[in-house]
C-alpha cells in the first residue's frame, strides 16, 4: 500500500504536471502502475458530485486483475462523502448497475460505453488508447510522472457532474 507521503507527493506532482500538459509540452502517455492508478482514482472520484454526495459506491473492473486487487484494498474507505462499498470484477456489461466502470482493454468497448452512457455511469481507464475512444477519465504517465486526462464529451454523455476543481488537475480533451 502506498504511504500517505507518496500519495501526497503524487497529488502535488499531478497539479504541477497538469500545467505542463496544458502547455502542450507532453505528448506521449503510458500506463501507470495499478497501485498509483488506484490511489489517484480514489482521489478523483471525490470530484464527481454524483458519487461524492454519499452512500456506498460499487466499482466494476473489466480486464485488470492488478487494478482490482489494489481497489479491493479501498473497500470501506471514504471517497468524498461516499464510501467504497464493493469492488467487482467482470468481463462484459455488469448484471447490476455500478457507480464506476474501469475498462482495461478494447474488448467490447463499444458495448461497455453504450452501457455507461445509457445508465449514467462514469467510465475510467489506465489504458492511454481508450480516452480518445470515449472513456471519460484516465490516469497514465508521461515522462515517468502521473498524468490525468478528462474526456469532456464522454463525461457529458455519461451525465457526470464534475466539481470544477478537477479542471485544475486534469488535461482535457473534447
Amino acid at each position: 500500500m502506498l504511504s500517505k507521503k507518496v500519495i501526497q507527493f503524487c497529488t502535488m506532482g499531478i497539479l504541477g504536471f497538469s500545467l505542463l500538459v496544458r502547455q502542450g509540452i507532453c505528448e506521449d502517455l503510458g500506463n501507470a502502475p495499478a497501485a498509483l492508478q488506484a490511489a489517484i482514482f480514489l482521489k478523483l472520484l471525490a470530484f464527481n458530485n454524483n458519487i461524492s454526495s454519499g452512500g456506498a459506491i460499487t466499482i466494476y473492473i473489466i480486464g485488470s486483475n492488478d487494478f482490482a486487487t489494489e481497489m479491493k484494498k479501498a473497500e470501506g474507505k471514504a471517497v468524498g462523502g461516499a464510501i467504497v462499498g464493493k469492488v467487482v470484477e467482470g468481463t462484459g456489461v455488469p448484471s447490476e448497475k455500478p457507480s464506476v466502470i474501469y475498462i482495461a482493454t478494447e474488448s467490447s468497448l463499444a458495448e461497455i460505453l453504450a452501457y455507461t452512457k445509457g445508465n449514467k455511469i462514469l467510465s475510467i481507464t489506465g489504458n492511454p488508447d481508450l480516452v480518445s475512444k470515449g472513456v471519460s477519465l484516465i490516469v497514465g504517465t508521461s515522462g515517468g510522472k502521473p498524468k490525468i486526462m478528462l474526456n469532456l464529451s464522454s463525461s457529458k454523455e455519461e451525465g457526470i457532474d464534475w466539481n470544477p476543481a478537477i479542471l485544475k488537475v486534469a488535461a482535457t480533451i473534447k
